[in-house]
């Protein structure tokens, strides 16, 4: 495979420093100069990475065409841009359709979305794949869990629940913080959380149950976690986490 990445950010560097570390098989993959520095050290990572000097270049010498660019400037970066009936798309452009995708690209087929997470570069992402594509899988799937959907509306819905990553560090920085209250040192309280939180992460990956199982599970009649879930729960804790969805999903969509 030729993997070609127009944008060379995080996103970009996530996925190809886990293609070098988790053995995905391609022949070579074309970085867009521009960002230098990120894209320098990728190259020096693997003499099958190099740098091009253009956009364009990295079109010419790929097949799998990656779209790494944000929403902002997507159309002017694509609109000088010309591909070919070979070039297999696959767009990491946040909230644009597979229908405007296809049209800046010029191309009404062999266009896919995807939303790699950072966690890829560690072979633990989670990435959503619209529609189902055996190649955008065979990128991602070694790479961590590669989900596939058929219908956009529920891509934008895999999509909208990413923007739960800083609430999540929110949870543990108010765990840490109610920790030093109690005279825990703050260095003490991350290392237990991380711990702590990787355990029940690992716990997800064991079975295909139903979350709603698990919280019976971990609910001892009359426990902690049982006093703890219900407090919360009774105060609307969970209810405003799929309100807030509501409204990101339609930012999403472009509804608001």
């Amino acid at each position: 495979m030729r993997i070609g990445f127009i944008g060379a950010g995080a996103i970009t560097r996530a996925i190809v420093t886990g293609m070098i570390d988790f053995d995905v098989p391609f022949t070579r993959v074309a970085l867009s100069p521009r960002n230098a520095e990120i894209a320098a050290k990728l190259a020096e990572l693997d003499s099958r990475v190099e740098v091009c000097e253009s956009n364009q270049a990295v079109l010419d010498t790929s097949d799998v065409v990656c779209l790494a660019v944000i929403p902002q400037i997507a159309s002017e970066v694509l609109g000088e841009l010309e591909f070919d009936a070979r070039h297999h798309v696959i767009s990491f452009i946040a909230g644009m359709s597979l229908e405007k995708i296809g049209q800046l690209v010029r191309r009404s087929s062999g266009v896919t979305r995807a939303v790699p997470l950072p966690a890829v570069a560690t072979g633990k992402g989670s990435t959503a794949i619209c529609p189902p594509d055996d190649i955008a899988k065979a990128l991602f799937a070694p790479l961590g869990e590669a989900v596939e959907v058929a219908g956009e509306h529920q891509f934008d819905a895999l999509s909208a629940v990413t923007a739960t990553m800083a609430s999540f560090f929110a949870l543990l920085e108010e765990q840490a913080q109610w920790l030093v209250g109690q005279g825990v040192p703050y260095a003490s309280a991350r290392s237990f959380l991380s711990g702590y939180h990787v355990g029940l992460a690992h716990e997800t990956t064991q079975g295909t149950q139903p979350f709603a199982d698990m919280i019976g599970h971990a609910s001892t009649p009359g426990g902690l976690n049982e006093q703890l879930h219900r407090e919360l729960s009774e105060r609307g804790t969970f209810a405003h986490y799929a309100e807030a969805l509501d409204r990101i999903m339609r930012r999403v969509q472009g509804r608001g």
